[in-house]
């Protein structure tokens, strides 16, 4: 009878050692571009200083040979897992937000690309 109890004792501490895990993190700079924030730049007339008014300091500034670049990023993960004792199962969605703007030696906007995900799709 000792045995018994003891057994499912230790069955149902066993149980407790499973749990649920969530994740979820966001780091870079959060921008909030849209179609018609980058619709007010245009290729050979906008400037650094309009890029930087609009979307804040970027999360790298490069230089190239003969222009340079203000790279913005921002990283979104979320998962979920399982946690058990024998077998353990975690799911992560990293999503990055990002753009990149050239000018050339005069600060003057050549060309950019954004890339947004929208905050409903996963």
């Amino acid at each position: 009878m000792k045995q018994r109890i003891a057994l499912i004792i230790l069955a149902f501490g066993m149980s407790l050692l499973g749990a649920c895990a969530q994740y979820e993190s966001k780091r870079g700079v959060e921008i909030t571009w849209q179609e018609k924030a980058t619709s007010q730049l245009v290729n050979g007339k906008s400037t650094r200083r309009d890029v930087l008014t609009l979307f804040g300091p970027p999360s790298q500034v490069i230089a190239l040979d003969g222009e340079s670049a203000l790279y913005y990023l921002f990283e979104h993960s979320e998962g979920e897992g399982l946690i058990l004792i024998v077998y353990n199962r975690m799911r992560i969605d990293t999503r990055y937000d990002r753009a990149i703007f050239f000018f050339d030696e005069d600060d003057v906007l050549t060309e950019f690309a954004t890339r947004l995900y929208p905050a409903d799709e996963s």
